[in-house]
């Protein structure tokens, strides 16, 4: 019974380690002003969630999900069926990509992406 309840532990723990809260700054032109606006992306990989402008974006996959993959992806859907993926890079660069699951949209939206590092 220890034995089993010390290997929960462990992999609670290691587990735990694992997940990781990656934190974006993405550029978004303003076609009204022509200028470009900074927008928070938030990749949470603990509640498998993607954050982007207000919206959740739930069951979060990981690594090699599709798409072109620079170094490592992510990929999670809106209630609504709307597709976020992100293509992260070295340096911490990233390119978003949201495909909209709604006629008389356009298909896709793309915006580029870097990361804001904690210190």
């Amino acid at each position: 019974m220890r034995q089993l309840l010390a290997i929960a532990a462990l992999l609670a723990c290691t587990t735990a380690a694992h997940a990781r809260v990656y934190n974006y700054a993405c550029n978004v032109p303003d076609e009204a002003t022509g200028n470009t606006r900074l927008h928070p992306l938030r990749i949470d990989t603990a509640k498998r969630t993607i954050t982007w402008r207000g919206s959740t974006f739930k069951n979060l996959k990981e690594g090699n999900v599709g798409g072109d993959c620079a170094k490592y992806c992510f990929q999670a859907t809106r209630s609504n069926g709307d597709v976020a993926f992100i293509s992260t890079a070295t340096q911490g660069v990233a390119n978003l990509m949201i495909t909209y699951n709604r006629s008389g949209e356009a298909p896709n939206d793309e915006f580029d992406c870097d990361m804001i590092l904690d210190r």
